[in-house]
């Protein structure tokens, strides 16, 4: 799978709240980190309209203050597999563009994510 900045993938996620499949939006090529979407409004989050993502079933929220999912190519491999989707097991879409300023101004004041960190993530995100 060609990843991409932006892309939205679907793999096993265990570190969510129970683990399940949950989607995912590439924020750094390089290192291959990512950022979830929650179905929920949470503080440091930028609204995903249903009207400009299709991938998805309901409005929903890019957690941009949340934990940085880092992972590599073979443990990303195995989430994928994990999910159990055959059907969503690649990318299932990316990020409006008309989203991605938003995006970029609620990583800048990130709490939780490491200043170089941030500095990375806007450098990959344009």
């Amino acid at each position: 799978m060609k990843h991409s900045v932006w892309a939205v993938i679907w793999p096993y996620d265990p570190g969510a709240k129970p683990p399940k499949p949950k989607l995912w939006v590439c924020v750094e090529l390089g290192q291959l980190w990512f950022l979830r979407i929650n179905s929920v409004d949470r503080k440091g989050s930028v609204h995903l309209p249903l009207a400009c993502h299709p991938f998805l079933d309901r409005d929903s929220w890019l957690h941009c203050w949340g934990e940085l999912i880092e992972v590599d190519d073979a443990r990303l491999e195995e989430l994928l597999d994990r999910q159990q989707m055959p059907e969503q097991c690649g990318i299932v879409g990316a990020i409006a563009q008309e989203v991605h300023g938003r995006v970029r101004e609620a990583i800048s004041p990130s709490p939780v994510l490491a200043p170089r960190k941030i500095e990375m993530i806007l450098a990959a995100l344009g």
